[in-house]
């Protein structure tokens, strides 16, 4: 039996061109706290979402910031959002945005945190299309290493914590990859002994039914941007949302693969082994977490 179980809810990210030297980010991340708190956060999610002036089935953030699906109602041409349209769009945001900042209303605790972990597409395809045998211990594309390596950072942040036993996993399903998921993940286990004994359950969810997977869908749709941003493959700055996020000390546990690791793991990998991740349960960080248990 479990001292204190803490909820993970992750969702992916990606700037659309996968080839070699194209730029963007594939992200991997979302939310991560406890049972309190994601209830409270599921019950004023759903409030918002049914609230008159923006009644939508669910909230995703690139429909969101395109005036696409669910959003294509506050826009007359989504090709062509004017500025008050493009204020209103943002204002919904920064609404949802604020509802992860404070899940419990007038509480200036965050209770719940951001984690995300970046992997630069252009250099992952660079790796995996010049060698063979990269191909085949990183896959055709990012998502099963990114998944894995944010799993094994909610393990060490729940180790860092240290009042909460372990971590039970909920992730969007993917067309491509559910049917084996649950079985890639109890390999991860058995090769991450460190990490094993920090990490609970894993199932998948239904984005469009499930609002903390909405959630995470917002946060590490933040992420990957603020990522873009800092590797200066794109021109802008950082959104409100993102400051929101930060500002209230809810935005932790960012990383990037570099290429040198990608490097790394297919030097020190054979063919689809399960990744060995367990040294970054060794890791030391300064970040303040805290998952309200």
């Amino acid at each position: 039996m479990f001292g204190g179980m803490v909820g993970s809810y992750m969702d992916e990210s990606f700037d659309p061109v996968r080839r070699a030297g194209a730029l963007g980010v594939f992200a991997v991340g979302g939310l991560m706290g406890a049972g309190g708190p994601f209830f409270e956060l599921e019950r004023r999610w759903e409030k918002l979402r049914n609230r008159p002036d923006i009644n939508i089935q669910y909230f995703k953030a690139s429909e969101c910031e395109r005036g696409k699906g669910e959003f294509a109602k506050f826009v007359i041409d989504s090709d062509n959002i004017t500025p008050a349209e493009r204020e209103k769009l943002d204002s919904i945001s920064r609404e949802f945005i604020e509802i992860i900042v404070k899940p419990v209303p007038f509480d200036s605790n965050p209770y719940l945190f951001i984690f995300g972990v970046g992997i630069v597409q252009g250099e992952f395809y660079d790796v995996v299309k010049s060698d063979p045998k990269a191909r085949s211990v990183l896959g055709d594309d990012p998502y099963r290493l990114a998944y894995d390596f944010a799993m094994i950072q909610c393990a060490w942040a729940v180790k860092q914590v240290g009042h909460g036993d372990c971590v039970s996993f909920v992730c969007d399903k993917n067309e491509q990859y559910s049917a084996l998921a649950n079985e890639a993940y109890r390999k991860l286990k058995k090769k991450n002994p460190n990490a094993a004994s920090h990490m609970a359950t894993f199932s998948f969810g239904d984005d469009k039914g499930c609002e903390p997977l909405q959630a995470a869908d917002a946060a590490v749709f933040e992420v990957r941007r603020a990522l873009n941003l800092n590797l200066h493959q794109w021109k802008g700055h950082l959104r409100d949302q993102f400051k929101q996020l930060d500002a209230a000390g809810a935005m932790s546990l960012i990383t990037l693969v570099t290429k040198e690791q990608l490097l790394h793991i297919v030097a020190t990998h054979e063919p689809e082994q399960p990744f060995n991740l367990d040294v970054v349960m060794n890791e030391k960080r300064d970040e303040n977490i805290t998952l309200g248990i």
